[in-house]
């Protein structure tokens, strides 16, 4: 298991990502994608983002509002678009990825995480 800890901000970078299917990850592994979204997001107004450009979808700018579980879905679509337009990267019959929204917390989210699913490796960015 390959932990791939992100923040969730303006732009969810795929940088670390791709360094992560270049450099780490092996035939039959399984990289959870764990993104954290900071607790100063659960008020009214949230962060807005791009989506991932690519054949799977179009680019637009989308303001993030409503309830927590809104924010988290809407996160997790653009990841899984993220990893359509990685598609070139790996091969999706040897390699799994998984993606988990989760919000930031003062105990060690990414720890707790990494702990929770025996990850052989941690990455994180920012």
């Amino acid at each position: 298991m390959v932990l791939v800890a992100v923040k969730a901000s303006k732009k969810i970078s795929r940088t670390v990502l791709m360094w992560a299917l270049t450099h780490v990850v092996q035939p039959e592994d399984c990289i959870k994608l764990l993104v954290v979204i900071p607790s100063h997001s659960s008020s009214k107004k949230m962060w807005g983002f791009s989506r991932f450009t690519t054949d799977c979808a179009t680019s637009h700018q989308m303001s993030l509002s409503g309830t927590s579980l809104d924010q988290r879905d809407d996160v997790a679509e653009s990841c899984s678009q993220m990893m359509c337009q990685l598609h070139y990267v790996y091969d999706p019959e040897k390699i799994k990825i998984r993606i988990k929204v989760v919000s930031d917390s003062p105990f060690g989210v990414v720890a707790a995480e990494a702990k929770r699913s025996q990850s052989n490796w941690v990455i994180l960015d920012k």
